[in-house]
Order: C-alpha cells, then sequence, then structure tokens
C-alpha cells in the first residue's frame, strides 16, 4: 500500500474577488523512499497542494475536498488534535522561507527542543542533546553556536539545515519541501540539495519536492508530477518526463530553461500569462498560451491519458 494517496483533492478559497480554485482535481500516490517533484511555474497551485496535505488551511476562508490518506487514514476526517499527531512523527514540512517560518524570538535550541518535548515527551535535558544531534546530522559546522543563536544572527544557509532539523527531529516518515532552496544564492542551493537527497537516502524518506526548476527536479527526483491553473497536466517518472515530454506545457517549460550546450542560443519563454484562478476557461487552460491549440482544446477540459505505462498526460493531442 502506498505511504501516501491523494485522491481528487480540490482546495478553494473565498476572495472579495470570488472563488479562487487554486487546486481543481489533484490525484496521485507516493510510496515509501520515493522522491516526487511537484513542478510548474508561480501560481500552479503546488504550495497549496502541499500545505493541504497537513491540512493547514484555515477553515474560516478555504474550502478543501477530496481525500488525502495517509498511511491509510484520511487527514481531511481528522479532528485537529489527530493532525497534529500526524504532523511531525509521521508527516512534516521544510517551508520555503526559514526566516519567515522560524520564530524569531526564541533561539535555533530552544525551537528543536520544544519540538522534541512536544512531539516526543523528551525531558529538557534529553531533548537539548538531541537537538546536538539534529544539528549533526545535516552538518551544521558549529553546532552548539547555531543552538545558541537566534534566527537573524545565522546565515540563510545555515537557517535551511536548522529548519530541516525541525523538520526530521521526530524521524517522520515524509518530508513535504516547498521550494526549500528558492531563497539561497547557487553554491548553497547545491549543498542543501545534496544534503536532502543523502538523507532522504539514508533515513529511507519518502519525500515530496515542489520546485519551478527543472534542474533541481532532475537532481533529486524519482518521479514528477506537472501542474499548471491547479490541476496536473503530466505525471511521469523524471527520466521519461525529460526523454519524451507529451504536454505543450511541460514541452514549454524545458524550452525556457538553461540547458547543456545551449551557450549562445536564446531561450524560448512561454508566450502569454497564466490565467485567473476566478474565472478558469471551460477548455484546457493552457490553450490561450498553446502553439497546438485546436477547436476542442477552447471547449472541452482534457482527461490524464496514458502515453506510456506510468505517463499520463491531459492533453487532446494525446492519441
Amino acid at each position: 500500500m502506498a505511504l501516501l494517496t491523494v485522491r481528487d483533492l480540490s482546495v478553494t478559497f473565498d476572495t472579495r474577488d470570488g472563488l479562487v480554485r487554486a487546486v481543481s482535481g489533484v490525484s496521485f500516490s507516493l510510496d515509501a523512499g520515493r522522491v516526487l517533484a511537484l513542478l510548474g511555474e508561480s501560481g500552479s497551485g503546488k504550495s497549496v497542494t502541499l500545505r493541504a496535505l497537513l491540512g493547514l488551511h484555515p477553515a474560516a476562508r478555504a474550502h478543501v475536498s477530496g481525500e488525502v490518506l495517509l498511511k491509510g487514514r484520511d487527514v481531511n476526517r481528522l479532528d485537529e488534535a489527530a493532525r497534529e499527531r500526524l504532523r511531525g512523527g509521521v508527516v512534516s514540512m521544510v517551508f520555503q522561507e526559514p526566516m519567515t517560518a522560524l520564530d524569531p524570538v526564541y533561539t535555533i535550541g530552544e525551537q528543536i527542543v520544544e519540538t522534541l518535548v512536544q512531539h516526543r515527551a523528551l525531558d529538557r535535558g534529553r531533548a537539548s542533546r538531541r537537538a546536538r544531534e539534529l544539528l549533526d546530522l545535516v552538518q551544521v559546522p558549529s553546532p552548539e553556536r547555531c543552538l545558541a543563536s537566534y534566527p537573524h544572527e545565522i546565515s540563510g544557509g545555515m537557517r535551511q539545515r536548522a529548519m530541516i532539523a525541525i523538520a526530521l527531529a521526530c524521524e517522520p516518515e515524509l518530508l513535504l519541501a516547498d521550494e526549500p532552496t528558492t531563497a539561497l544564492d547557487v553554491t548553497v542551493q547545491a549543498q542543501i540539495l545534496w544534503l536532502l537527497r543523502e538523507l532522504q537516502r539514508r533515513l529511507g524518506l519518502a519525500v515530496i519536492f515542489v520546485t519551478h526548476d527543472l534542474g533541481v527536479a532532475a537532481e533529486i527526483a524519482d518521479d514528477a508530477a506537472v501542474m499548471y491553473a491547479g490541476r496536473i497536466v503530466e505525471q511521469a517518472p523524471i527520466r521519461e518526463l525529460f526523454r519524451r515530454p507529451a504536454h505543450p506545457y511541460t514541452e514549454g517549460l524545458m524550452q525556457a530553461t538553461v540547458r547543456r550546450g545551449q551557450k549562445g542560443k536564446a531561450l524560448v519563454p512561454i508566450p502569454g500569462a497564466p490565467p485567473n484562478l476566478i474565472a478558469l476557461p471551460p477548455g484546457c487552460a493552457f490553450a490561450p498560451r498553446c502553439g497546438h491549440v485546436r477547436g476542442e482544446c477552447l471547449t472541452t477540459l482534457p482527461s490524464l491519458r496514458s502515453v506510456a505505462p506510468g505517463h499520463a498526460a491531459g492533453c487532446h493531442l494525446v492519441a
């Protein structure tokens, strides 16, 4: 049985301008020890999907439907106390910007210790020793100094390592990583990516990695799901996706990305802009930007169709 199974997940938000359909009918599964990359432009629904898996959207203005089965239990049917028990112990998250995710008035050590006391019922002495071990695990060069520092006193790379340490504190089976390298410079990005992949292999973690960078996805993922306008438009093993993209949007992402051997050649951007999620078109949301558009694309929403074993694309061009 898959560690995580998502079926027909939809998330909408009430706003003054209307109902925002941020995620619509998303389905996928993830086995233990596998890494899934969620790919797409900003606003495609990747981070909203990730937060829905943890039940983090505010009930007052967000409406979540569908099934999120984590080890056979539907997260959407659990009360808040049961969700809190899942968070940390079974699934945890590395947020996009550690400076805003970490509490600025507590030291790094205090925040790791609090996590261990809350979720593992350790006394503070044992929790402090474990916090030091976790910083060693994520290869912080001066763990004692980091434990005693406030978030603003350490670098972005060290803050992200501390966030990963907090996420791993309770030994989760599933790690959700929401663009954890976006705010870092290139050399630190490479270090964090190597660290995440190494920890994933060593600890046997399942990981969902959100990114808009295809190079990052190729480096870390086993499988990929490409999202556009809140829907998954293509799913495939990562090598198959790069070898044979079947959706015009996936092709567009690849053409707009710097690749080996492209020196001196211009990038080809995808024309236009993503659609308004309050007023989605009746057909394919990518149709206004697609160079292969035909009549049915404008009127009928395409379903995911099989391209090859394990590879599917939501496009009318797929036979």
